[in-house]
């Protein structure tokens, strides 16, 4: 029973860098849009040489979905079917912090989320690019979790000069990227933590089915 438990919190936790890696890409790829609309609109120059379409730079609202079915059956059940409680504390502490963290700061803090604060901006500034190829969000045929196929129309900034102008889009662009790095952070941390806990996990199989 113990291993069992073991193999499925293991199976648990490898699904999760599924999910982390699925949202982990599309922040960087974000933030590397904002990255070069600000660029731009800091910049002197009157055209942008790097990237013609912005609808990357606005971003869509991200959610985190991980597994944790496993762990609130075995906490229910009481937990005393594990015997190394090292190995115990550190399974909990990976699922009420780093697991806790996370979750609050990709679904549930909205300061997070710039989107709705971004779009008044790109309204005013942006217009549809029907000459663009649209942005694709690909389904990645994976059973395991959500597996969108949407595209939205690229969208292209024709207020150059306005947009230059508003200090307040440049600073909100700015705090966007700062809080977009945080969250990769927390991604990149998860996804070692993640490998920390499923060595200890394999190692303690190891000796369980010796």
């Amino acid at each position: 029973m113990e291993i069992v438990l073991l193999e499925n919190i293991q199976k648990d936790i490898i699904l999760d860098t599924l999910d982390i890696n699925f949202n982990l890409n599309p922040h960087l790829f974000f933030l590397n849009e904002e990255k070069k609309l600000l660029n731009f609109l800091t910049s002197d120059r009157e055209f942008s040489e790097t990237a013609r379409d912005y609808d990357a730079a606005l971003a869509v609202p991200l959610i985190i979905v991980l597994h944790e079915s496993i762990f609130a059956n075995l906490q229910y059940n009481k937990i005393g079917i594990l015997t190394n409680n090292k190995l115990l504390k550190d399974i909990s502490h990976f699922y009420d912090s780093f697991n806790a963290a996370i979750k609050k700061v990709e679904n549930d803090i909205s300061t997070y989320e710039t989107y709705d604060v971004k779009l008044p901006c790109f309204l005013k500034y942006c217009k549809l690019d029907p000459e663009a190829l649209p942005m694709v969000i690909a389904n990645c045929n994976n059973k395991d979790y959500y597996n969108p196929d949407v595209e939205k129309q690229a969208i292209i900034l024709n207020k150059v000069a306005e947009a230059k102008r508003d200090e307040g889009f440049k600073i909100l662009l700015n705090e966007s990227i700062f809080l977009k790095k945080v969250t990769i952070d927390f991604y990149s941390d998860m996804l070692k933590r993640i490998i920390e806990l499923n060595n200890e996990i394999e190692k303690e199989l190891n000796i369980l089915r010796e």
